[in-house]
Protein backbone atom coordinates (compact mmCIF):
# COMPACT_ATOMS: atom_id res chain seq x y z
CA UNK A 1 0.00 0.00 0.00
CA UNK A 2 1.37 3.42 -0.98
CA UNK A 3 1.58 6.46 1.28
CA UNK A 4 -2.00 7.71 1.86
CA UNK A 5 -3.07 5.57 -1.13
CA UNK A 6 -1.46 8.06 -3.51
CA UNK A 7 -0.53 7.44 -7.12
CA UNK A 8 1.13 9.57 -9.78
CA UNK A 9 -2.15 11.27 -10.74
CA UNK A 10 -2.71 12.38 -7.15
CA UNK A 11 0.77 13.89 -7.06
CA UNK A 12 0.02 15.72 -10.28
CA UNK A 13 -3.08 17.18 -8.64
CA UNK A 14 -1.05 18.25 -5.61
CA UNK A 15 1.48 20.07 -7.80
CA UNK A 16 -1.22 21.75 -9.87
CA UNK A 17 -2.80 23.10 -6.72
CA UNK A 18 0.53 24.55 -5.58
CA UNK A 19 0.93 26.38 -8.90
CA UNK A 20 -2.62 27.68 -8.56
CA UNK A 21 -1.74 29.07 -5.14
CA UNK A 22 1.15 30.97 -6.69
CA UNK A 23 -1.45 32.96 -8.60
CA UNK A 24 -3.74 33.31 -5.58
CA UNK A 25 -0.93 35.21 -3.85
CA UNK A 26 -1.98 38.12 -6.09
CA UNK A 27 -4.31 38.84 -3.17
CA UNK A 28 -1.34 40.06 -1.13
CA UNK A 29 0.41 41.82 -4.02
CA UNK A 30 -0.83 45.11 -2.57
CA UNK A 31 1.75 44.66 0.20
CA UNK A 32 4.31 45.28 -2.56
CA UNK A 33 2.67 47.68 -5.00
CA UNK A 34 1.34 49.79 -2.11
CA UNK A 35 4.63 49.77 -0.22
CA UNK A 36 5.27 53.18 1.29
CA UNK A 37 8.90 54.30 1.34
CA UNK A 38 10.11 56.16 4.37
CA UNK A 39 9.63 59.92 4.37
CA UNK A 40 11.97 62.32 6.15
CA UNK A 41 13.11 65.91 5.99
CA UNK A 42 16.36 67.40 4.73
CA UNK A 43 15.88 70.71 6.59
CA UNK A 44 18.61 71.32 9.16
CA UNK A 45 17.46 70.85 12.72
CA UNK A 46 14.16 69.13 11.85
CA UNK A 47 13.04 66.41 14.25
CA UNK A 48 9.84 64.43 14.56
CA UNK A 49 7.86 64.84 17.76
CA UNK A 50 8.64 61.25 18.76
CA UNK A 51 10.40 58.18 17.27
CA UNK A 52 9.10 57.48 13.77
CA UNK A 53 8.12 53.91 14.62
CA UNK A 54 5.63 55.40 17.12
CA UNK A 55 4.14 57.78 14.58
CA UNK A 56 1.32 56.84 12.25
CA UNK A 57 1.70 57.60 8.57
CA UNK A 58 -0.85 60.40 8.85
CA UNK A 59 1.13 61.95 11.70
CA UNK A 60 4.37 61.75 9.69
CA UNK A 61 2.73 63.43 6.69
CA UNK A 62 1.16 66.07 8.93
CA UNK A 63 4.45 66.98 10.62
CA UNK A 64 6.33 67.08 7.31
CA UNK A 65 3.66 69.22 5.68
CA UNK A 66 3.64 71.68 8.56
CA UNK A 67 7.36 71.93 9.35
CA UNK A 68 9.43 70.72 6.40
CA UNK A 69 10.20 72.40 3.09
CA UNK A 70 12.47 69.70 1.60
CA UNK A 71 10.99 66.20 1.77
CA UNK A 72 13.25 63.21 1.34
CA UNK A 73 12.02 59.88 -0.04
CA UNK A 74 14.22 57.29 1.62
CA UNK A 75 15.61 54.31 -0.35
CA UNK A 76 13.03 51.51 -0.43
CA UNK A 77 13.50 47.73 -0.78
CA UNK A 78 10.76 47.62 -3.43
CA UNK A 79 9.87 50.26 -6.02
CA UNK A 80 6.11 50.46 -5.68
CA UNK A 81 3.21 51.98 -7.58
CA UNK A 82 2.95 54.50 -4.75
CA UNK A 83 6.33 55.91 -5.77
CA UNK A 84 5.58 56.05 -9.49
CA UNK A 85 2.23 57.80 -9.07
CA UNK A 86 3.22 59.91 -6.00
CA UNK A 87 0.56 58.47 -3.69
CA UNK A 88 2.29 59.14 -0.37
CA UNK A 89 -0.09 61.31 1.63
CA UNK A 90 -3.61 62.72 1.72
CA UNK A 91 -6.29 61.63 -0.72
CA UNK A 92 -3.74 59.96 -2.99
CA UNK A 93 -2.81 57.58 -0.17
CA UNK A 94 -6.47 56.64 0.18
CA UNK A 95 -6.64 56.02 -3.59
CA UNK A 96 -3.81 53.51 -3.21
CA UNK A 97 -5.84 51.62 -0.61
CA UNK A 98 -8.78 51.62 -3.02
CA UNK A 99 -6.75 49.79 -5.67
CA UNK A 100 -6.53 46.79 -3.35
CA UNK A 101 -10.21 47.14 -2.46
CA UNK A 102 -11.16 47.08 -6.15
CA UNK A 103 -9.25 43.83 -6.61
CA UNK A 104 -11.14 42.28 -3.68
CA UNK A 105 -14.40 43.46 -5.26
CA UNK A 106 -13.32 41.46 -8.31
CA UNK A 107 -12.83 38.39 -6.14
CA UNK A 108 -16.31 38.93 -4.71
CA UNK A 109 -17.91 39.20 -8.17
CA UNK A 110 -15.94 36.17 -9.31
CA UNK A 111 -17.18 34.17 -6.34
CA UNK A 112 -20.76 34.75 -7.44
CA UNK A 113 -20.13 34.15 -11.14
CA UNK A 114 -17.66 31.28 -11.26
CA UNK A 115 -19.40 29.26 -8.55
CA UNK A 116 -22.53 28.95 -10.68
CA UNK A 117 -20.58 28.44 -13.91
CA UNK A 118 -18.52 25.64 -12.34
CA UNK A 119 -21.59 23.68 -11.28
CA UNK A 120 -23.38 24.21 -14.60
CA UNK A 121 -20.64 23.87 -17.25
CA UNK A 122 -18.16 21.71 -15.37
CA UNK A 123 -15.02 22.18 -13.34
CA UNK A 124 -12.42 21.83 -16.09
CA UNK A 125 -13.55 24.38 -18.74
CA UNK A 126 -14.42 27.03 -16.16
CA UNK A 127 -11.08 26.56 -14.39
CA UNK A 128 -9.18 26.82 -17.69
CA UNK A 129 -11.03 29.97 -18.71
CA UNK A 130 -10.63 31.66 -15.32
CA UNK A 131 -6.91 30.94 -15.04
CA UNK A 132 -6.20 32.00 -18.63
CA UNK A 133 -8.05 35.29 -18.18
CA UNK A 134 -6.28 35.93 -14.88
CA UNK A 135 -2.82 35.41 -16.36
CA UNK A 136 -3.61 37.68 -19.31
CA UNK A 137 -4.89 40.58 -17.23
CA UNK A 138 -2.20 40.11 -14.59
CA UNK A 139 0.46 40.57 -17.26
CA UNK A 140 -1.45 43.53 -18.71
CA UNK A 141 -1.54 45.24 -15.30
CA UNK A 142 2.24 45.50 -15.43
CA UNK A 143 1.91 47.85 -18.42
CA UNK A 144 -0.83 50.08 -16.95
CA UNK A 145 -0.05 53.78 -17.61
CA UNK A 146 -2.18 55.01 -14.68
CA UNK A 147 -3.30 53.74 -11.31
CA UNK A 148 -6.93 53.81 -12.48
CA UNK A 149 -6.23 51.41 -15.36
CA UNK A 150 -4.06 49.29 -13.09
CA UNK A 151 -7.02 48.99 -10.69
CA UNK A 152 -9.30 47.94 -13.57
CA UNK A 153 -6.89 45.15 -14.59
CA UNK A 154 -6.56 44.04 -10.96
CA UNK A 155 -10.36 43.78 -10.77
CA UNK A 156 -10.32 41.12 -13.50
CA UNK A 157 -7.38 39.39 -11.82
CA UNK A 158 -9.53 39.24 -8.69
CA UNK A 159 -12.33 37.41 -10.51
CA UNK A 160 -9.81 34.80 -11.69
CA UNK A 161 -8.52 34.32 -8.15
CA UNK A 162 -12.10 33.40 -7.23
CA UNK A 163 -12.26 30.83 -10.03
CA UNK A 164 -9.19 29.10 -8.54
CA UNK A 165 -10.31 29.24 -4.92
CA UNK A 166 -13.78 27.91 -5.76
CA UNK A 167 -13.94 25.90 -9.00
CA UNK A 168 -10.37 24.67 -9.38
CA UNK A 169 -10.18 23.79 -5.68
CA UNK A 170 -13.35 21.68 -5.95
CA UNK A 171 -11.97 20.13 -9.15
CA UNK A 172 -8.76 19.01 -7.40
CA UNK A 173 -10.46 17.74 -4.25
CA UNK A 174 -12.94 15.67 -6.25
CA UNK A 175 -9.98 13.73 -7.67
CA UNK A 176 -8.12 12.97 -4.44
CA UNK A 177 -8.97 10.66 -1.54
CA UNK A 178 -10.45 11.86 1.81
CA UNK A 179 -7.26 11.07 3.72
CA UNK A 180 -5.25 13.19 1.27
CA UNK A 181 -7.14 16.45 1.83
CA UNK A 182 -5.23 17.59 4.89
CA UNK A 183 -1.98 16.37 3.32
CA UNK A 184 -2.68 18.62 0.32
CA UNK A 185 -3.25 21.68 2.48
CA UNK A 186 -0.29 20.86 4.72
CA UNK A 187 2.43 20.29 2.14
CA UNK A 188 1.13 22.19 -0.90
CA UNK A 189 -0.02 25.36 0.74
CA UNK A 190 -0.18 29.13 0.95
CA UNK A 191 3.07 29.31 2.95
CA UNK A 192 5.20 27.87 0.13
CA UNK A 193 3.31 29.97 -2.41
CA UNK A 194 4.03 33.09 -0.40
CA UNK A 195 7.72 32.24 -0.23
CA UNK A 196 7.93 31.87 -4.02
CA UNK A 197 5.80 34.98 -4.62
CA UNK A 198 8.00 37.05 -2.29
CA UNK A 199 11.16 35.70 -3.94
CA UNK A 200 9.91 36.74 -7.39
CA UNK A 201 9.08 40.22 -6.09
CA UNK A 202 12.51 40.42 -4.46
CA UNK A 203 14.24 39.47 -7.72
CA UNK A 204 12.16 41.90 -9.78
CA UNK A 205 12.29 44.77 -7.28
CA UNK A 206 9.80 46.80 -9.34
CA UNK A 207 6.02 46.59 -9.29
CA UNK A 208 5.59 46.42 -13.08
CA UNK A 209 7.97 43.52 -13.70
CA UNK A 210 6.71 41.78 -10.54
CA UNK A 211 3.09 41.99 -11.76
CA UNK A 212 4.09 40.28 -15.01
CA UNK A 213 6.36 37.61 -13.51
CA UNK A 214 4.02 36.60 -10.66
CA UNK A 215 1.10 36.24 -13.08
CA UNK A 216 3.11 33.89 -15.31
CA UNK A 217 3.77 31.55 -12.37
CA UNK A 218 0.40 29.89 -13.04
CA UNK A 219 1.04 29.36 -16.76
CA UNK A 220 2.11 25.66 -16.47
CA UNK A 221 -1.40 24.77 -15.30
CA UNK A 222 -3.02 25.45 -18.66
CA UNK A 223 -1.32 22.80 -20.86
CA UNK A 224 -1.76 20.17 -18.14
CA UNK A 225 -5.48 20.95 -17.90
CA UNK A 226 -5.82 20.10 -21.58
CA UNK A 227 -4.97 16.45 -20.92
CA UNK A 228 -6.94 16.07 -17.68
CA UNK A 229 -10.53 14.82 -17.77
CA UNK A 230 -13.56 16.52 -16.31
CA UNK A 231 -14.40 15.53 -12.75
CA UNK A 232 -16.17 12.14 -12.85
CA UNK A 233 -18.13 13.15 -9.74
CA UNK A 234 -19.52 16.14 -11.61
CA UNK A 235 -20.53 13.91 -14.53
CA UNK A 236 -22.29 11.50 -12.18
CA UNK A 237 -24.33 14.29 -10.59
CA UNK A 238 -25.40 15.36 -14.08
CA UNK A 239 -26.27 11.69 -14.80
CA UNK A 240 -23.89 11.66 -17.76
CA UNK A 241 -22.69 8.15 -16.98
CA UNK A 242 -20.97 7.43 -20.28
CA UNK A 243 -18.91 10.62 -19.93
CA UNK A 244 -18.16 9.69 -16.33
CA UNK A 245 -16.91 6.28 -17.46
CA UNK A 246 -14.60 7.90 -20.02
CA UNK A 247 -13.30 10.30 -17.35
CA UNK A 248 -12.68 7.42 -14.96
CA UNK A 249 -10.73 5.58 -17.66
CA UNK A 250 -8.58 8.65 -18.27
CA UNK A 251 -7.92 9.01 -14.53
CA UNK A 252 -6.94 5.33 -14.33
CA UNK A 253 -4.54 5.79 -17.28
CA UNK A 254 -2.99 8.88 -15.70
CA UNK A 255 -2.76 7.04 -12.38
CA UNK A 256 -1.00 4.04 -13.92
CA UNK A 257 -3.58 1.58 -12.60
CA UNK A 258 -5.91 -0.78 -14.53
CA UNK A 259 -9.48 0.30 -15.15
CA UNK A 260 -12.25 -1.99 -13.86
CA UNK A 261 -14.37 -2.91 -16.90
CA UNK A 262 -16.88 -4.73 -14.70
CA UNK A 263 -18.59 -1.39 -14.18
CA UNK A 264 -19.45 -1.03 -17.89
CA UNK A 265 -22.70 -2.94 -17.67
CA UNK A 266 -23.80 -0.93 -14.63
CA UNK A 267 -23.09 2.29 -16.49
CA UNK A 268 -25.11 1.22 -19.54
CA UNK A 269 -28.06 0.13 -17.38
CA UNK A 270 -27.92 3.40 -15.45
CA UNK A 271 -27.97 5.41 -18.67
CA UNK A 272 -31.12 3.65 -19.77
CA UNK A 273 -32.88 4.18 -16.46
CA UNK A 274 -31.73 7.71 -15.69
CA UNK A 275 -32.25 10.91 -17.61
CA UNK A 276 -29.48 13.43 -17.73
CA UNK A 277 -29.77 16.13 -15.09
CA UNK A 278 -30.13 19.41 -17.00
CA UNK A 279 -31.42 21.35 -14.02
CA UNK A 280 -29.62 24.61 -13.35
CA UNK A 281 -28.80 24.98 -9.67
CA UNK A 282 -28.49 28.39 -8.07
CA UNK A 283 -27.69 29.91 -4.70
CA UNK A 284 -31.34 29.42 -3.77
CA UNK A 285 -30.73 25.67 -3.56
CA UNK A 286 -28.50 26.25 -0.56
CA UNK A 287 -31.62 27.24 1.38
CA UNK A 288 -34.23 24.74 0.17
CA UNK A 289 -32.92 22.21 2.68
CA UNK A 290 -32.50 23.03 6.35
CA UNK A 291 -29.32 20.92 6.88
CA UNK A 292 -27.61 22.60 3.92
CA UNK A 293 -28.91 26.04 4.90
CA UNK A 294 -27.61 25.48 8.42
CA UNK A 295 -24.15 24.55 7.15
CA UNK A 296 -24.10 27.47 4.72
CA UNK A 297 -24.85 30.00 7.45
CA UNK A 298 -22.36 28.59 9.96
CA UNK A 299 -19.48 27.95 7.56
CA UNK A 300 -20.11 31.19 5.67
CA UNK A 301 -19.87 33.25 8.85
CA UNK A 302 -16.51 31.64 9.64
CA UNK A 303 -15.23 32.44 6.16
CA UNK A 304 -16.23 36.08 6.62
CA UNK A 305 -14.46 36.47 9.95
CA UNK A 306 -11.35 34.56 8.86
CA UNK A 307 -10.99 36.60 5.68
CA UNK A 308 -11.37 39.90 7.50
CA UNK A 309 -8.82 38.84 10.11
CA UNK A 310 -6.33 37.35 7.62
CA UNK A 311 -6.22 40.14 5.08
CA UNK A 312 -6.68 42.89 7.65
CA UNK A 313 -3.51 41.83 9.46
CA UNK A 314 -1.63 40.69 6.34
CA UNK A 315 -2.06 43.87 4.35
CA UNK A 316 -1.01 45.85 7.41
CA UNK A 317 2.26 43.89 7.74
CA UNK A 318 4.04 46.29 5.39
CA UNK A 319 3.33 49.10 7.87
CA UNK A 320 5.18 47.37 10.72
CA UNK A 321 8.75 48.00 11.73
CA UNK A 322 11.47 45.57 10.65
CA UNK A 323 13.13 44.33 7.48
CA UNK A 324 10.45 44.26 4.77
CA UNK A 325 11.54 41.19 2.81
CA UNK A 326 12.68 39.26 5.86
CA UNK A 327 9.26 39.62 7.48
CA UNK A 328 7.54 38.37 4.31
CA UNK A 329 9.88 35.39 3.92
CA UNK A 330 9.61 34.46 7.60
CA UNK A 331 5.82 34.76 7.49
CA UNK A 332 5.62 32.34 4.55
CA UNK A 333 8.14 29.93 6.09
CA UNK A 334 6.46 29.84 9.50
CA UNK A 335 3.06 29.24 7.87
CA UNK A 336 4.40 26.37 5.75
CA UNK A 337 6.17 24.80 8.73
CA UNK A 338 3.12 25.10 11.01
CA UNK A 339 0.93 23.25 8.51
CA UNK A 340 3.16 20.19 8.81
CA UNK A 341 2.06 19.85 12.43
CA UNK A 342 -1.56 20.08 11.27
CA UNK A 343 -1.02 17.05 9.04
CA UNK A 344 0.65 15.08 11.85
CA UNK A 345 -2.16 15.87 14.27
CA UNK A 346 -4.86 15.06 11.72
CA UNK A 347 -3.20 11.76 10.76
CA UNK A 348 -2.08 10.41 14.12
CA UNK A 349 -4.55 11.99 16.58
CA UNK A 350 -8.05 10.79 15.62
CA UNK A 351 -9.73 13.20 18.05
CA UNK A 352 -8.18 16.19 16.24
CA UNK A 353 -11.23 16.94 14.12
CA UNK A 354 -12.21 19.90 11.96
CA UNK A 355 -13.64 21.78 14.95
CA UNK A 356 -10.35 21.65 16.85
CA UNK A 357 -8.47 22.53 13.66
CA UNK A 358 -10.40 25.80 13.65
CA UNK A 359 -10.66 26.56 17.35
CA UNK A 360 -7.10 26.03 18.64
CA UNK A 361 -5.41 28.32 16.07
CA UNK A 362 -8.21 30.84 16.53
CA UNK A 363 -7.47 31.10 20.26
CA UNK A 364 -3.74 31.49 19.58
CA UNK A 365 -4.42 34.19 16.98
CA UNK A 366 -6.55 36.22 19.39
CA UNK A 367 -3.79 36.07 22.02
CA UNK A 368 -1.15 37.22 19.52
CA UNK A 369 -3.07 40.22 18.24
CA UNK A 370 -4.22 41.23 21.69
CA UNK A 371 -0.55 41.30 22.68
CA UNK A 372 0.33 43.46 19.64
CA UNK A 373 -2.48 45.86 20.46
CA UNK A 374 -1.23 46.25 24.04
CA UNK A 375 2.37 46.76 22.88
CA UNK A 376 1.26 49.51 20.52
CA UNK A 377 -0.70 51.28 23.24
CA UNK A 378 2.08 51.19 25.86
CA UNK A 379 4.47 54.10 25.29
CA UNK A 380 7.49 52.26 26.69
CA UNK A 381 7.08 49.23 24.40
CA UNK A 382 9.64 48.86 21.63
CA UNK A 383 8.93 48.64 17.93
CA UNK A 384 9.84 44.97 17.52
CA UNK A 385 6.35 43.48 17.26
CA UNK A 386 6.81 41.99 13.81
CA UNK A 387 7.54 38.49 15.17
CA UNK A 388 4.23 38.32 17.07
CA UNK A 389 2.42 39.47 13.93
CA UNK A 390 4.06 36.70 11.87
CA UNK A 391 2.98 34.09 14.42
CA UNK A 392 -0.56 35.46 14.39
CA UNK A 393 -0.74 35.38 10.59
CA UNK A 394 0.43 31.75 10.64
CA UNK A 395 -2.36 30.73 12.99
CA UNK A 396 -4.93 32.50 10.81
CA UNK A 397 -3.70 30.51 7.82
CA UNK A 398 -4.35 27.30 9.74
CA UNK A 399 -7.93 28.37 10.44
CA UNK A 400 -8.30 28.80 6.66
CA UNK A 401 -7.58 25.08 6.32
CA UNK A 402 -10.54 24.29 8.54
CA UNK A 403 -12.79 26.68 6.61
CA UNK A 404 -11.92 25.22 3.20
CA UNK A 405 -12.05 21.59 4.31
CA UNK A 406 -15.44 21.93 6.01
CA UNK A 407 -16.88 23.81 3.02
CA UNK A 408 -15.82 21.12 0.55
CA UNK A 409 -16.96 18.32 2.86
CA UNK A 410 -20.44 19.60 3.64
CA UNK A 411 -21.97 20.40 0.21
CA UNK A 412 -23.24 17.84 -2.34
CA UNK A 413 -21.34 17.75 -5.65
CA UNK A 414 -24.15 19.30 -7.69
CA UNK A 415 -23.98 22.51 -5.64
CA UNK A 416 -20.47 22.21 -4.21
CA UNK A 417 -18.92 25.11 -6.11
CA UNK A 418 -22.06 27.19 -5.51
CA UNK A 419 -21.71 26.46 -1.79
CA UNK A 420 -17.98 27.24 -1.75
CA UNK A 421 -18.69 30.27 -3.93
CA UNK A 422 -21.26 31.56 -1.45
CA UNK A 423 -18.82 31.11 1.41
CA UNK A 424 -16.16 32.84 -0.69
CA UNK A 425 -18.63 35.65 -1.39
CA UNK A 426 -18.98 36.23 2.34
CA UNK A 427 -15.21 36.00 2.73
CA UNK A 428 -14.65 38.60 0.02
CA UNK A 429 -17.15 40.87 1.75
CA UNK A 430 -14.84 40.70 4.76
CA UNK A 431 -11.77 41.12 2.57
CA UNK A 432 -13.21 44.33 1.10
CA UNK A 433 -12.76 45.91 4.51
CA UNK A 434 -9.14 44.75 4.85
CA UNK A 435 -7.45 47.53 2.81
CA UNK A 436 -9.45 50.08 4.76
CA UNK A 437 -8.22 48.48 8.00
CA UNK A 438 -4.65 48.94 6.79
CA UNK A 439 -5.48 52.56 6.03
CA UNK A 440 -6.94 53.00 9.54
CA UNK A 441 -3.54 52.09 10.95
CA UNK A 442 -2.31 55.34 9.39
CA UNK A 443 -4.66 57.13 11.79
CA UNK A 444 -4.21 55.00 14.93
CA UNK A 445 -1.96 51.95 14.74
CA UNK A 446 -3.78 49.54 17.14
CA UNK A 447 -7.14 49.82 15.31
CA UNK A 448 -6.65 46.87 12.86
CA UNK A 449 -5.66 44.54 15.69
CA UNK A 450 -8.58 45.58 17.89
CA UNK A 451 -10.94 44.73 15.02
CA UNK A 452 -9.22 41.38 14.38
CA UNK A 453 -9.46 40.39 18.05
CA UNK A 454 -13.16 41.29 18.24
CA UNK A 455 -14.11 39.46 15.05
CA UNK A 456 -11.93 36.50 16.03
CA UNK A 457 -13.71 36.13 19.36
CA UNK A 458 -17.12 36.05 17.67
CA UNK A 459 -15.83 33.47 15.16
CA UNK A 460 -14.52 31.30 18.00
CA UNK A 461 -17.92 31.29 19.72
CA UNK A 462 -19.67 30.31 16.47
CA UNK A 463 -17.19 27.47 15.98
CA UNK A 464 -17.59 26.17 19.53
CA UNK A 465 -21.38 26.05 19.46
CA UNK A 466 -22.38 25.45 15.85
CA UNK A 467 -19.57 24.14 13.60
CA UNK A 468 -20.16 20.53 12.47
CA UNK A 469 -17.34 18.03 12.18
CA UNK A 470 -16.80 16.70 8.65
CA UNK A 471 -13.50 14.86 9.00
CA UNK A 472 -13.25 11.86 6.66
CA UNK A 473 -16.65 12.33 5.01
CA UNK A 474 -17.00 10.67 1.59
CA UNK A 475 -17.91 13.41 -0.91
CA UNK A 476 -19.85 10.96 -3.08
CA UNK A 477 -21.98 9.99 -0.08
CA UNK A 478 -23.34 13.53 0.00
CA UNK A 479 -24.76 13.29 -3.52
CA UNK A 480 -27.77 10.91 -3.61
CA UNK A 481 -29.78 13.33 -1.52
CA UNK A 482 -33.43 14.19 -1.45
CA UNK A 483 -32.43 17.36 0.36
CA UNK A 484 -32.03 19.17 -2.95
CA UNK A 485 -34.65 17.36 -4.96
CA UNK A 486 -37.29 17.60 -2.27
CA UNK A 487 -40.18 19.51 -3.85
CA UNK A 488 -38.48 22.55 -5.30
CA UNK A 489 -41.94 23.96 -6.09
CA UNK A 490 -42.48 24.66 -2.41
CA UNK A 491 -41.21 27.87 -0.87
CA UNK A 492 -37.88 28.03 0.90
CA UNK A 493 -39.65 28.45 4.24
CA UNK A 494 -41.85 25.38 3.66
CA UNK A 495 -38.87 23.24 2.70
CA UNK A 496 -36.88 24.36 5.73
CA UNK A 497 -39.75 23.52 8.07
CA UNK A 498 -40.15 20.07 6.49
CA UNK A 499 -36.44 19.35 6.52
CA UNK A 500 -36.06 20.45 10.14
CA UNK A 501 -38.77 17.96 11.06
CA UNK A 502 -37.24 15.20 8.92
CA UNK A 503 -33.68 15.57 10.20
CA UNK A 504 -34.42 16.44 13.80
CA UNK A 505 -31.92 19.27 13.53
CA UNK A 506 -33.64 21.30 16.24
CA UNK A 507 -33.16 18.57 18.79
CA UNK A 508 -29.50 17.97 17.94
CA UNK A 509 -28.02 21.00 16.21
CA UNK A 510 -24.43 19.84 16.64
CA UNK A 511 -24.71 16.45 14.96
CA UNK A 512 -21.87 15.69 12.58
CA UNK A 513 -22.54 15.55 8.86
CA UNK A 514 -22.18 11.81 8.83
CA UNK A 515 -24.87 11.55 11.46
CA UNK A 516 -27.09 14.03 9.64
CA UNK A 517 -26.70 12.11 6.42
CA UNK A 518 -27.63 8.85 8.07
CA UNK A 519 -30.71 10.47 9.59
CA UNK A 520 -31.77 11.74 6.20
CA UNK A 521 -31.36 8.34 4.61
CA UNK A 522 -33.25 6.55 7.34
CA UNK A 523 -36.11 9.06 7.27
CA UNK A 524 -36.33 8.83 3.52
Amino acid sequence: MTFLNTNRFHWLCFILWQFALFFCCQQIFSIFYNFNPGLSCEDPGFQFSKPKCKLSKVEICSELTANCSNWLIEPAPFHSMVQDFKMFCGSKAYDAAWVATIQFIGVLIGAITYGHLGDHFGRKPVSFFGIAVGISFGVASGFAPSWELFAAFRFVVGTSIASILIVFYAYILEFIEPEQRVFLRSFFNWGYARLVFTLVCFICGYWRSAAIATSLLALPILPVLLILPESPKWYYTKKRFRDAKAADKRVAWLSGIPYDDDENEKVEISEKLEKKDTRIYTMRDLFTSWPIAYRTIVVGSLWFSTSLSAFGSDLNSGNLAGNFYLSQFVSGGVTAFAKIFVFLLDTYVPSFDRRRLHQYPQIAMIICYAAIMVLMILPEADCGIIIINIIGVSFIEITWDACYLVAVECFPTKIRTIGIGTCSLLARTGALLAPQMAYLSDIYRPIPYAIVCSIGTISLLISCFFLPDTKGVDLAALDPTEELDYNRKKSVTENIVIQRRMTGIMAAPRLTLVENSSNNNSDA
